[in-house]
């Protein structure tokens, strides 16, 4: 059993950057505005998912230390999301930053949430929002997500 994990403490936690550095690698191959977003959002579902659907096949720390990995990635989305909305030269509709600093609390209060007392049904909710935001700025039409998460 270690063996395997250790193969995939390997594939899961060197693909798990910080996103800050998901843009700047983004920006070296050509994704800036909304599909850089798309893209740290897909990863950072991607990530949660990893988590759920390995949650029984891992001990309880190899579990936690995947999930803290993976919430860890989601709470620096989401903060690079409320610091912009929270700017005062952003030039979105004063009810859009608002809603999506509502959304930031919400989203970062589940993380901590599922850190606290974790659950793989919880990170259903995480995921799912990731993915229809990231569907919105491709302007997918609602329940239509072609991303890939497995």
């Amino acid at each position: 059993m270690r063996e395997n994990f250790s193969a995939m403490e390997g594939t899961t936690f060197l693909n798990m950057r910080n996103p800050f550095e998901v843009y700047k690698k983004a920006e070296k191959e050509n994704l800036t505005g909304k599909n850089l977003e798309v893209f740290v959002l897909v990863k950072g579902a991607r990530l949660l998912r990893v988590c759920q659907k390995n949650w029984n096949k891992l001990t309880n720390k190899q579990r936690m230390l995947q999930l803290g990995e993976a919430c860890k990635y989601n709470q620096k989305i989401w903060a690079v999301f409320q610091t912009e909305a929270s700017r005062e030269d952003n030039p979105l509709p004063a009810v859009l930053k608002r809603n999506i600093l509502l959304l930031a609390a919400f989203v970062d209060k589940k993380l901590i949430d599922v850190l606290a007392y974790p659950s793989p049904e919880k990170l259903t909710q995480i995921i799912d929002i990731n993915l229809n935001i990231a569907a919105g700025l491709r302007g997918i039409p609602e329940g239509d997500l072609p991303f890939d998460l497995d």
